[in-house]
């Protein structure tokens, strides 16, 4: 009291009160340490200014957990990714890259087992552009393909167009369609086989009881006939493939435009030509582009019918590169040789992916 009114008396300023001054200062910020802001007190503890303190921090923690669960969902994304990166990059890059450099090389048993191998250039793709075998196995797995692709189309359509009618059995036989499906490869090839054996064969047997010929054809034997062979099974087994893509394919025909086109007067066959085939022509194009991939590399059914005989009539690219890799160890040759399929496959996958355009589309808008 002494000091204030001495203060007073000499005519100066008296200070603020220092209780004030805390009070202002607890009120303008929570925060610890001294502040420079309005209001800021001069005792211990004093706040920070206006525009600071808890606002800032709770701002900053608002945004830290978004960040945090982008991250986790990133992370957790590549972690599902993992195993399926890891699977493509052990079952298909590294034997396609092992292959294409195997291709440029002069590999034999005795080199077989180290990573690198005499550098040998071009030479293995001339010579199978020169070999009459490696030219003769392109050219009969384009007929192959061409003929097996033709015979399942026309049959699976047929099917699939007899399926859409309403009759006894439909069921039963939808099922059955399918059986070929169930057999592994080589059994279709056992079965085939013994039903084109020279004797005894079912097929035999069955064309001299109805006189069509008077004595057995050798049909695995004849070099002009045991392709034809292979391709008659392996119409057999592709034409389930064709039928369920092609069934499914009518189903989503709208109802409305085949009866539009009834009250135009559209005959059946006009109304398949000009109304059906037009709506499902992308699915069509799609089952022919899986059918041509699946066919291309068509392996066990020639190994359990002919082996690619007789003289190498049957040879396609699979059994003619298997056979100069593992029967003639000319692996470099082979491995040229099967590159003609890599070649097919990156043609393939690009054209599948733009016909299929339309549904990918779909599927992204729906997600």
């Amino acid at each position: 009291m002494g000091q204030a009114n001495i203060g007073a008396e000499a005519g100066g300023p008296a200070p603020p009160p220092v209780i004030a001054g805390s009070a202002a200062a607890s009120r303008a910020g929570t925060g610890t340490g001294s502040g420079t802001g309005p209001g800021t007190g001069t005792g211990p503890g004093t706040g920070r200014g206006p525009g600071s303190g808890t606002g800032a921090r709770s701002g900053t923690g608002s945004r830290r957990p978004r960040l945090t669960a982008w991250r986790r969902r990133r992370l957790a994304g590549w972690l599902f990714l993992t195993p399926a990166i890891l699977y493509v990059l052990f079952a298909f890059a590294l034997p396609i890259i092992y292959n294409v450099l195997l291709s440029f090389e002069n590999t034999s048993p005795a080199t077989i087992a180290d990573i690198t191998a005499p550098f040998a250039g071009l030479a293995n793709y001339r010579f199978v552009l020169n070999d009459p075998t490696s030219r003769a196995a392109v050219v009969h797995t384009l007929e192959f393909t061409a003929g097996s692709l033709a015979g399942q189309f026309l049959i699976g359509f047929s099917l699939a167009l007899l399926f859409t009618l309403r009759f006894p059995g439909r069921t039963l036989g939808r099922s059955l369609v399918i059986v070929p499906w169930l057999l592994p490869l080589l059994v279709t090839g056992v079965i085939f086989k013994f039903l084109f054996q020279l004797q005894g064969g079912a097929v035999n047997q069955l064309l001299l009881d109805i006189g069509i010929v008077h004595q057995p054809i050798d049909w695995l034997d004849d070099p002009h006939l045991a392709l034809v062979t292979i391709l008659l099974a392996n119409i057999w087994l592709g034409v389930p493939f064709f039928t369920l893509l092609l069934y499914s394919a009518l189903q989503d025909v709208p109802v409305e435009v085949k009866e539009a086109a009834l009250m135009d007067g559209a005959g059946p066959w006009q109304r398949l030509r000009l109304v059906i085939v037009p709506i499902i022509l992308p699915v069509i194009e799609v089952t022919f582009l899986l059918g041509f991939v699946f066919t291309v590399k068509v392996f066990d059914l020639v190994i359990a019918l002919t082996e690619g005989g007789p003289a190498n009539a049957t040879q396609l690219i699979t059994t003619w590169s298997y056979n100069l890799s593992f029967q003639q160890f000319s692996f470099g040759e082979g491995a040229a040789l099967n590159n003609v399929l890599l070649v097919l496959a990156m043609i393939c996958a690009p054209l599948y992916l733009f016909l299929s355009r339309g549904s990918l589309r779909q599927s992204a808008g729906a997600a």
